[in-house]
């Protein structure tokens, strides 16, 4: 006779989650349409230990614990050119797939500004690239003359028809709002032009350099690159720090 299935939630308590000192624009009502934006997709394993250090007690790992890497690089429009990099650890908000993320970088301040603003992210100024050659696409972060991620996919096929998309899952942030800290979700949409999956090779993950040692990647699982229109839209739902979604912990942001 089985028994009940257990539940797994993050250990780590509300007060250690860090904040983005930008106040969050709830006020926001546009979608801002960027085409042809370049993103490299990129999953690892982790260590679960690792992932429940990292997670508050209102979300659940990922099963198993996974790590991942995104990468944008926009030609232009309405931010201007830019490229953005974040990386965080699979999570879930009842069953709806997400990221926590632990860090991101822009090389743009109009496009740091806006992504503060709009979605709680909290980034580092650095040399942020993504670049598509014959053999693969790379994307790096280097601040100060230190690489601090190197992370590319290889031997990238093509998907076509009705299977050509990915499916990305949306990252959270930590931010104050009027009711208190809380995670906020990022909301975009995609429409996509073309879309490698390749082999992940992780080339530099400078963890003591993120500001966090006790992170480390372990095995490969998945990477893509795809080229789409990128519909940035105001966020829309926050997640409690410590009531799970499940419990009445994710709600809309009031406006």
């Amino acid at each position: 006779m089985s028994g009940a299935a257990e539940l797994l939630y993050g250990n780590r308590a509300a007060d250690d989650i860090a904040l983005a000192a930008t106040p969050l624009d709830t006020a926001a009502a546009d979608t801002v349409v960027i085409e042809d934006v370049e993103i490299l997709y990129v999953l690892y394993e982790m260590s679960m230990a690792s992932a429940l250090e990292r997670l508050p007690v209102s979300l659940h790992p990922s099963v198993p614990a996974l790590f991942g890497f995104t990468f944008m690089r926009a030609p232009g429009g309405p931010l201007g050119p830019f490229t953005i990099a974040w990386y965080g650890i699979a999570c879930r908000t009842g069953i709806k797939p997400r990221h926590l993320i632990q860090g991101a970088f822009c090389n743009r301040i109009q496009a740091a500004d806006f992504f503060a603003g709009r979605y709680g992210f909290a980034c580092r100024t650095a040399e942020v690239g993504l670049r598509e050659t014959f053999d693969r696409v790379r994307g790096s972060v280097d601040v100060d003359g230190a690489t601090l991620i190197d992370v590319a996919i290889t031997d990238g096929l093509p998907l076509v028809g009705a299977g050509a998309l990915i499916k990305y899952s949306p990252p959270l942030n930590g931010t104050s709002l009027a009711g208190g800290p809380a995670l906020v979700q990022f909301e975009a949409g995609y429409d996509f032009k073309r879309v490698l999956r390749g082999r992940p090779r992780l080339a530099a993950f400078a963890a003591a350099g993120l500001g966090d040692a006790g992170l480390a990647p372990t095995h490969p699982i998945a990477g893509s690159h795809a080229v789409v229109d990128l519909h940035l839209m105001p966020a829309r739902f926050q997640v409690d720090l410590t009531t799970p979604a499940e419990a009445g912990g994710a709600r809309k942001i009031a406006r």
